[in-house]
């Protein structure tokens, strides 16, 4: 088995050649049994208006044949090179309508079509994968070792049935067809492309193994400690164990992380709110309906045993508390879904019985579903959990007044939720430092909401600002000292992006003179930057007149260090030496260079100007070999890949700036050129190893940093507009800032440790509409 590289192989590649040859042929096949299949089907059907709309479908099927055979394959091209680029970092943004890939936020922005094309395409994407299953399990076990894992890893697979069957999606809603029509091809070709990929699975398996390319392992992988990609999912992670770090909650209402619902739990169950009836309760749809019993039975209320008997819910939640304890419920009953405790699941019977229209009905469901999502997040203490699971019957009663409060990212119960979960994701453990005092708040924050029956969003804006202050997260000294924090490395950032440029013209220039390797990383690193600041600051209204003078202080260096002609001209030389001297240092002092950093620079300075005003001058012979500090810090960017970006000492104190890592590169790093835009699937698929171009974090990610030998709970709080640099916050508001490429190396060298991608809540909202897209198409296929 191939075990090193974490880099895609040729034998790789040539797989994603084969396929990419095979696919017009693929789509041949297809669409010509699906003419038969359709001809079949039209001779089945008894009604003459449901015969003439498929025989209408198979005519505009062989009418577009010859588009289907050209844009099938440039689809698929795109699909798998874009499948590659986004790498291991899946935004939930993305074009992809399937299970694992809706977004809460997204679904409020989309229209009624566009939400049934959404389920459409995720019932596709199943009928197409359950009927490859077999052929797909033995080919991605030999593709994981072509790409460089030791175990198998379906998700980093390009040529997966998703996103082949996503190429085929966009084909046909590129072409000028209805969607009925579009609907009409998919009841049987949907299976039809299962059976094509079954078949391209069984031959690109053969094709691997005629390479040597061995299968990789099935392995039970558990989660890495405290990691996340993006939101846990409302079911548990296949061979999923739990860290020490985060024990499991003593007595949340939810039973166990282990019997979070999984995914052939959720299928054996009534599918209850749908993505329809979700994003209808987003846009407002239900805010005047009245609550029908014809749709509310149709809703369905989770926690009764007997939808028509809603009266006799308590009593039987009881029977159902009691047989679990005497263990008399099966193992299957006990996996299907974490209950809550008796009490909260009372409240959410009779408040749904209650309720007066069915957005109430739908909000109180999705509330359930929310805070049994966070109440089972194991990024989570145990003790936030806990606090999180009793405080669900304050967002029952706000979800009757206000069904729609989850999704206005500007109310303050949502705010509260999101401010409570990202603050406990600081903490590591249950001992981290400032934990006890967050309890302390959180704990109290509790005991108001379950004292109050008020459920107003005053209440909750009320709630919010008190914890918040106590939290000390959002004072003006915090808020100053992010100001600082971010002005100076702006400032860092432009003024370095403008010396490289500064740089490369000092290079250029006719009277540019490399008389020793100190004088120029001086001109092209200290005094660059020096000339940079200038010329921003020549930018700006308020700037003197003297916005030019570091320039041509530049000039009359360059004419000193020519020995030969300024030897005639010694008079004009012991005249320039003194304003010379004095506009360097004013130079560096602008910037605040440190004194004894440039004294290399003056002392070479003043070697040459002694020769140059001898009486017959001779060239300085070369000084000994030694490297000074302002060859370390510029000199040596010429032959790096990444130049250093210099800080001025009070711009990295203000930031808590990281020096350039200077460690050993690490194997396998992938390279800046990667970010120029791809013009071929090949260039895309070898930036698959590894981490990838991008850094892959985002704005509130949580990340354990060792700094000075300890490990701290950080966030990132800021990205540079140019993503140059980075900076985050721990405990505290104490900063680290570092480049984009000292980030990757501590990133590869598992020295940041990504814990968190996507915040609590957010990730129980996609939840919500996951289960939501998960019921729509059971009940499609029901």
């Amino acid at each position: 088995m191939t075990t090193s590289s974490q880099a895609p192989t040729a034998a790789f590649q040539s797989c994603v050649d084969e396929v990419l040859r095979q696919s017009a042929f693929l789509i041949d096949r297809w669409s010509s049994k699906l003419v038969s299949a359709m001809y079949e089907r039209s001779l089945a059907v008894h009604e003459p208006a449901e015969r003439h709309q498929i025989q209408a479908a198979i005519a505009v099927l062989k009418k577009n044949r010859l588009m289907f055979e050209q844009g099938f394959s440039a689809k698929l091209k795109k699909a798998i090179a874009d499948d590659a680029a986004a790498g291991t970092v899946r935004k939930s943004l993305n074009p992809r309508r399937s299970l694992s890939s809706v977004s809460f936020d997204e679904l409020e922005l989309m229209g009624d079509n566009q939400v049934q094309e959404a389920v459409e395409s995720a019932r596709l994407q199943q009928l197409v994968r359950l009927a490859c299953e077999s052929g797909l399990a033995g080919f991605s076990a030999r593709l994981s070792t072509a790409q460089g894992f030791l175990v198998v890893k379906g998700d980093s697979n390009p040529l997966r049935p998703e996103v082949i069957t996503l190429a085929l999606i966009q084909l046909l809603q590129s072409l000028p067809v209805s969607s009925q029509t579009r609907a009409c091809w998919l009841l049987d070709g949907a299976g039809i492309m299962g059976e094509e990929l079954q078949a391209l699975y069984v031959l690109l398996n053969d094709f691997l193994a005629g390479q040597g390319i061995e299968p990789a392992a099935y392995g039970v992988v558990g989660a890495p400690q405290g990691r996340t990609g993006r939101a846990w999912p409302t079911g548990r992670l296949e061979g999923f164990q739990a860290s020490p770090d985060f024990p499991e909650p003593a007595n949340t209402g939810y039973g166990k992380p282990e019997v979070v619902e999984n995914d052939s739990a959720q299928a054996s169950r009534k599918p209850l709110l749908t993505l329809d009836h979700l994003h209808h309760l987003l846009v407002g749809d239900y805010e005047n309906s009245s609550h029908e019993p014809t749709s509310f039975s149709a809703f369905g209320t989770e926690e009764l045993v007997h939808q028509d008997f809603s009266h006799t819910v308590p009593a039987a939640l009881d029977v159902l508390t009691e047989l679990e304890e005497k263990g008399l419920v099966s193992a299957r009953t006990k996996l299907t879904r974490p209950a809550p405790s008796p009490p909260v699941a009372q409240l959410r019977a009779r408040l749904k019985t209650d309720a007066k229209t069915l957005g109430q009905s739908l909000a109180i469901e999705v509330v359930g579903l929310m805070i049994e999502q966070m109440a089972n997040d194991e990024r989570l203490l145990a003790p936030v959990r806990q606090v999180i699971a009793s405080i669900e019957p304050a967002f029952l009663r706000l979800a009757v007044t206000d069904p729609r409060f989850f999704s206005d990212k500007t109310h303050p119960a949502r705010k509260l939720l999101e401010t409570i979960t990202s603050a406990s994701l600081g903490y590591a453990s249950e001992n981290a430092p400032g934990f006890s005092e967050f309890m302390q708040n959180l704990q109290k924050v509790a005991v108001l909401l379950a004292q109050s029956q008020v459920s107003d969003a005053q209440h909750f804006a009320e709630l919010l600002q008190d914890f918040e202050r106590r939290q000390n997260r959002n004072t003006p000294e915090h808020r100053q000292a992010q100001r600082l924090a971010v002005q100076a490395l702006l400032q860092a950032e432009q003024r370095n992006l403008m010396a490289a440029e500064i740089a490369n013209e000092i290079r250029a220039r006719p009277d540019f003179v490399e008389s020793s390797r100190t004088i120029t990383a001086f001109l092209t690193g200290p005094w660059a930057q020096v000339m940079a600041r200038e010329r921003l600051a020549g930018q700006s209204e308020t700037f003197g007149t003297s916005q030019a003078v570091f320039s041509l202080t530049l000039g009359d260096v360059l004419w000193s260090l020519d020995i030969a002609p300024v030897a005639s001209h010694q008079k004009r030389l012991l005249k320039m030496i003194p304003d010379m001297l004095q506009s360097l240092r004013q130079g560096l002092a602008s910037i605040d260079f440190p004194v004894e950093q440039s004294r290399p620079f003056f002392d070479q300075l003043m070697a040459v100007h002694r020769v140059a005003l001898k009486a017959r001058p001779e060239v300085p012979a070369d000084a000994p070999k030694k490297t000074h500090v302002l060859e370390k810090m510029f000199a040596e960017a010429e032959d790096q890949d990444v130049a250093p970006l210099w800080m001025a000492p009070s711009e990295a104190q203000h930031s808590g700036f990281m020096e350039d890592w200077d460690g050993p590169s690490v194997a396998g790093e992938p390279r800046n050129d990667m970010l120029e835009p791809q013009d071929s699937v090949s260039a895309a698929i070898s930036g698959l190893a590894g981490l990838g171009e991008s850094i892959g974090l985002n704005l509130g990610d949580w990340v354990d940093l060792l700094v000075d030998m300890q490990w701290l709970r950080a966030q990132l709080t800021w990205i540079s507009p140019r993503s140059t640099l980075f900076m985050f916050t721990s405990e505290g508001g104490r900063k680290h800032s570092m480049t984009s490429h000292v980030l990757r190396h501590l990133l590869k060298l598992n020295l940041v440790k990504v814990i968190s991608q996507q915040g609590v809540f957010e990730g129980a909202l996609d939840s919500v509409a996951r289960t939501a897209m998960q019921n729509s198409v059971q009940r499609k296929g029901g």
